[in-house]
Formats: C-alpha cells, structure tokens, sequence
C-alpha cells in the first residue's frame, strides 16, 4: 500500500533499488512503522503509570517546575519498559527485513540468506546467521548498558 500511494499515485519516492537518498523512506516506514507505534503506545502507558507515583507528587508539592517534573523525574523511569520492548523487537526487525528487502529490491543480508538458502550454500548461510546473531546480541549488550544510564535506582560510585 505505501508503494501504491507514495510512489506510484503521487510520485513522490522511488519504488524500488537505491538510486537516491529518498529511495530509504519506503523501506525504513515499512519495517518500523509497527515498533514505532508499539514503543509510543507503552511509553504513553508507562508515563501515565509514573505520573501517578508517590515521588512525582512530592516533587510537585516541593514546587519543581512541569517540564523538570516530566523529562527528568518521569521520563527515565518510564523509558525502562520501553527499551526493553525496543531490544526485545529487534529479532523481529531483523526477521521482517527479509521480506523488506525483497519488497523494495534492495541488496542486503535478508536477500543474501534467501539467495545461500536456494542454492545450498550452507557455509554462507551460516555466516548470514551467525551476522544476525551478533547484530541481535550486541543489540541486547547495548540495551543492558543503557539500562545503567536510564534507570535512576542505579547508582555508581
């Protein structure tokens, strides 16, 4: 559907390959539009969820302003959830580009797999999910290392 309205109704971006910098827009839109939606939906949840707790209402009885109430005592503590549902999403953007890249023609490992797979050529479909898992695992390294910057329990000495 996003290549039948943008692409070919109002011609505003390529449809396929990777001739210019606006060849990206179709494909990123396509893949993330759901974790998008789904990590604004639960930080929506969590922020109300932090709004209602005991320290927010001692920092605005204590008369901190609404904007240091929000982005400083509320909002680290609900991005918590949210990047763990980010890191948990990750597999499956990883997964869902597969069929991204056949989509939209573009060359990457998801093609690279489907091509190694057709072929029997085990060895390089070991090496594609030996890639994935990497990218999978240095993603979760990352979201736990974040973790000790986000969470505000978490303090260093």
């Amino acid at each position: 559907m996003l290549v039948f309205l943008f692409a070919v109704r109002l011609e505003w971006l390529p449809p396929y390959g990777r001739q210019e910098i606006a060849s990206i827009v179709l494909p990123a839109v396509a893949l993330g539009w759901f974790y998008a939606a789904a990590n604004l939906r639960l930080l929506r949840s969590a922020m109300l969820n932090v709004m209602d707790s005991e320290y927010v209402k001692l920092a605005r009885a204590k008369g901190v302003s609404n904007n240091a109430v929000i982005w400083k005592h509320s909002l680290r503590n609900a991005l918590i959830p949210v990047l763990t549902f980010a890191g948990i999403t990750l597999g499956s953007l990883v997964t869902g580009s597969l069929v991204v890249e056949t989509v939209f023609a573009w060359p990457g490992l998801g093609q690279l797999a489907i091509q190694a797979l057709a072929g029997n050529d085990y060895p390089l479909l070991q090496a594609v999910v030996i890639v994935f898992t990497l990218m999978y695992v240095t993603a979760a390294l990352l979201v736990d290392i974040m973790y000790a910057y986000i969470d505000p329990r978490i303090r260093y000495g």
